[in-house]
């Protein structure tokens, strides 16, 4: 059998004139440049806004030497220099003395005092609980033109109220010519100098929310110079009693002059009685002042530091001063 074959009828097709599917493709291309185009621009736009919004970029920065000592310039008050070299001091002082040192700078304190900002930015950075943080926050507020220093644990023995006003006063003078550099070095380099000088015995803590106080007392060591010292002291003092002793009984019976103590000696007793009538004592306790120190804390005495207690449950001392 013979297959039958049908004539199918061809599809037409457009025909284009010469070079119409070439401007297509260029119009398709241009628009995706323009999509490029505007799209990099947006870019650079959220960049650079993000790059002068001030805090943007902000973050803590550790030292290399220990993660107990760092700094966060929010405030953009400091030179990348500046902070590497503030970092390195902080972290010498905190391996010397086991203190954690948190440096800040703010220019926006949310509403809150020099002395609240420092305390709860310190609180949020330790790891240890309240009775067993060790340390200090130095602050640079530019919300309230304030720096503050906000001391927790062993750090209120060495930085007491009278040591923490010299430390503020050696400050000041930086931070009212705006040198904020010389503001953290000044504070630090005084919180080293105190450490040093070490722990007065006597030294008193005030917690000025209970009344009570903590004393420290000094341990008693002996040392080669003290030991040397009490012996011939003692044997100074025994000297001097017996040698006179011994010389005024060194003469016994007569002498040539025909004297004799057992002769010429002699006691007379007289009584006497006074009778105490209608004596009465009465006692008062006299309560002492503790006049509160400007930025917190409180004086009352050479050797004293007062403290408080904190929102979060810490025992906090310190001080600031306006600029």
């Amino acid at each position: 059998m013979r297959r039958k074959w049908a004539l199918q009828p061809l599809k037409r097709q457009a025909i284009l004139p010469l070079g119409t599917e070439r401007s297509v493709f260029v119009r398709k291309t241009r628009g995706k440049r323009k999509t490029l185009l505007f799209a990099g621009i947006l870019s650079s736009l959220l960049a650079s806004l993000f790059l002068f919004s001030g805090t943007c970029f902000a973050e803590i920065i550790y030292s290399e030497q220990t993660d107990l000592a760092s700094l966060e310039d929010e405030a953009e008050l400091l030179y990348s220099y500046e902070q590497e070299e503030l970092l390195e001091k902080a972290g010498e002082l905190s391996e010397k003395t086991g203190f954690e040192i948190r440096l800040v700078t703010t220019e926006d304190a949310e509403g809150e005092s020099s002395q609240v900002y420092a305390e709860n930015y310190f609180e949020s950075l330790t790891e240890n609980e309240p009775g067993k943080a060790h340390g200090g926050c130095y602050l640079i507020d530019m919300d309230n033109r304030e720096f503050y220093v906000a001391t927790y644990g062993n750090l209120q023995y060495y930085l007491t109220d009278d040591r923490l006003d010299s430390l503020l006063d050696d400050a000041y003078d930086e931070a009212s010519s705006g040198d904020f550099y010389g503001v953290f070095s000044e504070m630090l380099s005084d919180t080293e100098k105190f450490y040093l000088r070490g722990i007065a015995d006597g030294t008193r803590i005030y917690d000025e929310d209970t009344g009570t106080y903590t004393y420290y007392k000094a341990p008693k060591t002996i040392t080669p110079f003290k030991l040397a010292t009490a012996f011939f002291s003692g044997v100074l003092a025994f000297l001097a009693l017996f040698v006179p002793t011994l010389m005024s009984y060194g003469m016994k019976g007569k002498d040539k002059n025909d004297y004799s103590e057992k002769d010429n000696v002699s006691l007379n007793l007289i009584r006497k009685q006074d009778d105490l009538v209608n004596r009465r004592v009465t006692q008062r306790h006299i309560p002492r002042d503790n006049p509160s120190r400007g930025g917190g804390g409180g004086g009352g005495g050479s050797h004293t530091t007062t403290v408080h207690h904190t929102s979060g449950g810490y025992t906090a001392g310190g001080g600031g001063r306006k600029f």
